[in-house]
């Protein structure tokens, strides 16, 4: 894996693991990738270039521009983004409304092969070409070029793209966007990082003129602030060639300035004293807490003694987090979710900080806990033994970057090279990386990793922030007195030393005994093997080392929501918790954890609508562990009262937040219409959850995994007979499965009437966002030529709906056709189109998405539109078939959903068959009026809305912890 040594960007982050402090050591330089070219035009463009076949025949570009949002004037609050979506919106070479459609001619499709992004400090523009044919590369510097030095700035499409930009900056609309910025205006008074939050002000936005357009993109746009990215199959040095050609002749168009900042002064402004901060939102449901501190900035890591700081800084905030979050597993924490991380603003400053998620009643508790943890980290270190488990992880994954490095996908290392070039720090390979790292940890020592964590965090001028649900009745929230009352009282308690840790135990008490291969056979045109075992388990296995030191497997039974009554409504979720902290009547999660530290190998799962899946993915060298961790649980399986506890207080939080959102109401219609108002389909209530019991997920879960029928695929860099090996060895152990794949059948019904199915719902919301859905009931997943029709007709709706929802009536930031075939209950398949929009415009939306898919019903694709979807679905196909996770997502469930190989034999040919009659015919048979859905859910304040518009609030039993 290449690595980036990138600093932590955004200055709110949720675990995530930090950077690295300065110390007096050598000064030699880090090496850089070899494996890559570097080089700069004679105008300043830089660029760097990489050779890489994966996948063949295909090259990723990027442009990236070093400037963003704090280059912003004052009367430029949200130009940089909204100049980055000008971008597509005429140039020298493409006029306006051409360049989207010349991309989807070759192939390309809008979002996904073509986008951008713009932060506070650097606009990257992207392309995913779908060939590397000179040509095809010319073609992509062009347009790279026309970005730098041909824009037109139009201002008619200036002021059509406004209401674009502002139904994005709707699209984000939450209580969390909300308390997020008044935590960094509060964070960072009157400074730029808190003004200039890249989707701007909307008031500048509505009235940016054309001259702050181009007084920034001249300004900026300039050579020496582009670097040219390119990895594919290609050679660099004709690369190199073209890059002259078309980017050579580039110059700056005006005079430069020097690059804004972020405003921060360390120690002077915010303050370098203890502060508080007590924000709530209407809609927020959960309590935040968070403690930052704000240090000096640090150049960009450079040299060897910086990167060795970076990794001893990680290792201590790797343990603090894991001791969080074995409070959390032992059901002694009163938060459920924590962890600490040392982020970084744009160089600028330091923030170490922590933060921690629970119940808005346990706001101090939390706080003291996560406190005293720091505390004790501060006071008393770490041990050996915690040591010794964080550089194994680091070991692990450093060794297996080095084998996995060479299959990197290309957009993988583009968008680790840009990264780097965005922080100024060089990128290192998988080897480099791995020797750096173990020079480090022969002489790192647990004194030295405590050193470094006091340093960052054994300081009282934290700035502590709480952010709550608004109060309600005569509650009131604590105030920052309070706060600072809180934490001052948590510092000064006394800490005792870390506990030391039992030694673990291995996965298994004893190995299976083991099965056997009863039957195989192989599609040799395929390279497929399907065995069955001794028992009954169904095995496909297809090597493949397209992505080197990869295996993914996964264990499918039926079984899921389908079989659920009102009376055990949620059971399946339940079950779920087993997988996802898995835990066993001889090993806690925390053990299992622990031994999973430093493999390779992940095992997680879940019981959905009708399959419970358990899946196992990482190295070949450490497969089996996963093996004997799957055979665990499906043998002895334990939940955990920890585990339960914070599932179920999380589950009422989330139906609370539900009912505060556009979606949660449109799952509620979704479930009331389509799905005729089934229980099993309908979004779990207060009074369903109250009902559960940590032993009815886990009955549940043995019901299911006893002798339920079991198809198991296995796919990637494992050859068949050491697959079978281990699957007959753990699979084959478990008791005789049943020969019943259609065991569910008679379940698969609902009670449903006749359509049309239209729904609207008014709720109160202080978000002015709308969700509108228009579309309707689609195929069956076993009709497998609509299938594969609807999906070439989902594809031209959706360019359609993106030239006309979005670019001409502006009614969206972004939306797109899906079509879902019927997969648990027939008859229940959607091709739909749904995305948030202004409430005065929702019910226009939903009729706009019905008329265009009643259009194509009625007259069908034009030739070019069914060529151009041919083109873009075999660009498609070409690629993902070559990934292991595409064949492991078809063989997966196979026999299961009665597909067959002869499917597969079909692709990706079978699409350049399909007519534009086929099509119109396919589009008609299901677009008709009683299969229509119309839903729109509205937003509407208490306060303003007429009292019969306003549905009820609901009272709900009072929630207490688990």
């Amino acid at each position: 894996m290449e690595r980036t040594l990138l600093i932590r960007r955004c200055f709110v982050v949720f675990l995530a693991m930090g950077c690295r402090l300065p110390v007096v050591a050598s000064a030699e330089p880090l090496p850089r990738d070899p494996n890559n070219t570097y080089g700069q035009l004679d105008n300043g463009v830089r660029y760097i270039v990489r050779r890489n076949q994966n996948p063949p025949g295909r090259v990723t570009l990027y442009l990236h521009v070093r400037t963003g949002a704090l280059n912003e004037r004052d009367q430029q609050n949200g130009l940089a983004h909204f100049l980055e979506h000008m971008a597509f919106n005429g140039s020298k070479h493409y006029p306006p409304g051409t360049l989207v459609p010349h991309l989807n001619k070759l192939g390309m499709q809008f979002g996904a092969d073509t986008n951008a992004h713009t932060n506070q400090h650097e606009t990257v523009y992207k392309l995913n070409m779908p060939d590397n044919k000179p040509e095809t590369i010319a073609d992509a510097l062009t347009i790279f070029a026309d970005y730098a030095g041909g824009l037109l700035l139009n201002a008619e499409e200036i002021e059509k793209e406004r209401k674009v930009i502002l139904e994005e900056s709707r699209a984000r609309k939450s209580a969390q966007e909300r308390l997020q910025k008044q935590w960094r205006r509060l964070m960072f008074p009157d400074m730029k990082v808190s003004r200039h939050d890249v989707i701007g002000d909307e008031a500048q936005i509505a009235a940016f003129p054309k001259a702050e357009f181009e007084d920034y993109w001249n300004t900026w746009y300039r050579p020496e602030n582009l670097t040219l990215i390119v990895v594919g199959d290609i050679e660099p040095a004709d690369i190199e060639k073209a890059a002259k050609k078309h980017l050579g002749e580039l110059a700056p168009r005006g005079p430069a300035r020097k690059p804004g900042t972020t405003g921060i002064e360390p120690g002077k402004n915010p303050p370098d004293k203890p502060r508080a901060f007590v924000l709530s939102d209407p809609e927020q449901v959960m309590a935040q807490v968070q403690l930052v501190c704000v240090l000096p900035g640090r150049k960009p890591m450079t040299t060897f003694a910086d990167y060795r700081f970076n990794e001893i800084e990680n290792m201590g905030t790797w343990i603090v987090s894991r001791r969080l979050r074995e409070m959390i597993n032992a059901g002694t924490a009163k938060f459920r979710g924590a962890g600490v991380s040392v982020g970084s603003v744009l160089h600028e400053a330091i923030t170490p900080r922590a933060l921690a998620m629970g119940e808005p009643a346990d706001w101090n508790a939390m706080l003291d806990q996560v406190i005293v943890e720091i505390n004790r980290a501060c006071e008393h270190g770490f041990t050996k033994g915690e040591l010794e488990l964080a550089q194994k992880e680091l070991l692990a994954n450093a060794r297996r970057a080095v084998q996995t490095e060479k299959t990197l996908s290309a957009s993988a290392l583009v968008n680790r090279f840009s990264s780097a070039v965005g922080m100024d720090e060089p990128i290192l390979s998988a080897a480099q990386n791995l020797e750096l790292l173990e020079r480090i940890l022969k002489d790192v020592s647990a004194d030295e990793v405590h050193a470094v964590f006091s340093e960052n965090y054994k300081t009282k001028n934290y700035t502590y922030s709480l952010m709550m649900p608004e109060p309600k009745g005569g509650e009131a929230l604590p105030s920052e007195k309070d706060v600072l009352a809180a934490a001052a009282a948590a510092w000064s308690r006394k800490v005792e030393p870390p506990t030391k840790s039992a030694d673990n135990e291995q996965l298994l008490a004893k190995l299976p005994a083991g099965g056997d291969v009863a039957e195989k056979r192989v599609d040799a045109e395929l390279e497929i093997t399907t065995a069955t075992l001794s028992n009954g388990v169904i095995v496909h296995h297809r090597f493949m080392d397209y992505k080197k030191d990869s295996v993914l497997v996964s264990l499918t039974m039926p079984g899921g929501s389908i079989e659920e009554t009102d009376e055990n409504r949620g059971a399946s979720e339940v079950a779920s918790i087993i997988l996802n902290r898995p835990a066993t009547s001889r090993l806690s999660s925390t053990q299992i954890i622990d031994l999973l530290t430093g493999k390779n190998v992940s095992v997680r799962g879940g019981v959905g609508s009708d399959t419970l899946t358990l899946s196992i993915t990482g190295s070949p060298a450490d497969l089996e562990t996963g093996f004997q961790l799957a055979y665990a649980l499906l043998t002895d399986a334990k939940l955990e009262q920890a585990a339960y506890d914070n599932w179920y207080m999380s589950r009422l939080r989330q139906i609370e937040q539900m009912e505060k959102t556009p979606q949660g109401h449109m799952m509620k219609l979704m479930a009331r219409t389509v799905y005729g108002g089934d229980v099993r389909f309908t979004p779990l209530s207060v009074e369903q959850v109250e009902k559960m019991k940590p032993e009815t997920g886990l009955k549940w879960f043995q019901r299911i995994v006893a002798t339920r029928p079991m198809e198991v695929a296995v796919v990637g860099e494992i050859q068949a007979d050491a697959a079978l090996a281990l699957c007959a060895k753990y699979l084959g152990a478990l008791p005789q499965r049943s020969a019943g794949f259609d065991c569910l059948d008679k379940l698969r019904k609902i009670e449903r009437g006749r359509g049309p199915y239209k729904a609207d719902a008014v709720f109160e919301s202080v978000t002015p966002k709308a969700t509108a859905l228009g579309g309707f009931l689609g195929c069956d997943d076993a009709n497998v030529a609509d299938r594969r029709k609807l999906q070439l007709v989902s594809r031209i709706l959706s360019d359609r709906m993106v030239k006309r929802i979005r670019e001409e009536e502006q009614l969206v930031y972004s939306i797109g056709c899906s079509s879902q075939a019927a997969q648990v209950i027939p008859g229940t398949g959607l091709i739909i189109a749904m995305a948030p929009t202004d409430p005065q415009n929702g019910a226009k939306l939903a009729d706009t998405i019905i008329e265009m898919m009643r259009a194509f019903a009625k007259d069908g694709p034009t030739a070019e539109e069914l060529a151009t979807a041919k083109k873009q679905t075999a660009t498609r196909l070409e690629t993902t078939m070559k990934e292991p996770s595409w064949w492991h997502n078809q063989l997966g469930e196979m026999v299961y959903r009665k597909h067959g190989l002869d499917e597969l034999r079909e692709l990706p040919g079978v699409f350049e068959t399909f007519t534009a009659k086929d099509l119109q015919a396919a589009a008609a048979k299901y677009m008709t009026d009683e299969r229509m859905i119309r839903i729109v859910v509205t937003p509407e304040s208490l306060k303003d809305a007429p009292a019969d518009k306003v549905a009820p609030a609901k009272k709900k039993p009072a929630a207490t912890a688990g």
